[in-house]
C-alpha cells in the first residue's frame, strides 16, 4: 500500500440539545457505513473544538489514492456513495446539525518512492 496523501476534514455543527444523539449515530452508524463506502479510506479520527467554538467537530478521513484527481473524484458532489451518504446524513441529524467538507493534497513532505 502507498502512502495515503489525500486528506477529507468534514467539520460540523451540533445543536447542543442533540449533541449525545449526534455523537452516538457518527459513531456506531456513519463511520462504519463510510469506511464500508470507500475502501480508500486508511485512518479516521474525530475532534471536538477545545474553546467551544462553531464548528464544533472536525472529522480527518485520511485516503490511500494515486492522484489528486483520484481524491477529487471521491469527494465530487456527483459521486453516487457521496450523495447516497449525504441523503442518510440529512434523513438522521440534518434538522440539527450543518456540515461542510473540505479535501486536500499533501505537498510535503513528498511520498516516498516504492
Amino acid at each position: 500500500m502507498s502512502q495515503a496523501r489525500g486528506l477529507m476534514l468534514n467539520m460540523a455543527t451540533v445543536d447542543p440539545a442533540h449533541e449525545d444523539e449526534f455523537n452516538r449515530w457518527y459513531h456506531d452508524e456513519h463511520l462504519p457505513d463510510v469506511l464500508k463506502r470507500f475502501p480508500q479510506i486508511t485512518r479516521v479520527r474525530r475532534y471536538r473544538a477545545s474553546d467551544g467554538a462553531e464548528p464544533r467537530y472536525l472529522v480527518v478521513y485520511e485516503y490511500d489514492v494515486a492522484s489528486e484527481e483520484e481524491l477529487n473524484a471521491l469527494m465530487s458532489a456527483e459521486h453516487p456513495m457521496r450523495q447516497e451518504l449525504w441523503k442518510l446524513y440529512d434523513e438522521a441529524v440534518g434538522g440539527y446539525a450543518q456540515r461542510s467538507r473540505r479535501a486536500f493534497w499533501q505537498v510535503y513532505p513528498e511520498a516516498e518512492s516504492e
